[in-house]
């Protein structure tokens, strides 16, 4: 018989992911959140206005790695960090 499971328990919030899912190593993003991110990193350098997964977006957000302002949505500071310290290991699984 399966066992309940417990919802309420569940944290709600987007997390990093498990090396399994993202193919990107311990601790890191998503290839879907590391795919917005850099599309957030190309439109601040470029001014193209690639669309971007909203969802992914918002993940980036609640780790602060983006933030939607007036502008739209931007990568913060500790997101092009990101980039920069993984940008080679991710960008090969991408």
């Amino acid at each position: 018989m399966l066992e309940p499971v417990d919802f309420a328990a569940a944290p709600l919030g987007p997390s990093l992911v498990p090396d399994a899912e993202c193919g990107t190593g311990p601790g890191r993003l998503s290839q879907g959140a590391y795919r917005t991110l850099r599309q957030l990193e190309r439109r601040l350098r470029t001014g193209a206005l690639d669309a971007v997964n909203i969802r992914d977006a918002q993940a980036l957000a609640a780790l602060g790695l983006a933030h939607h302002g007036r502008g739209g949505w931007r990568p913060t500071s500790d997101g092009l960090k990101y980039l920069g310290e993984h940008g080679g290991e991710a960008a090969a699984t991408v």
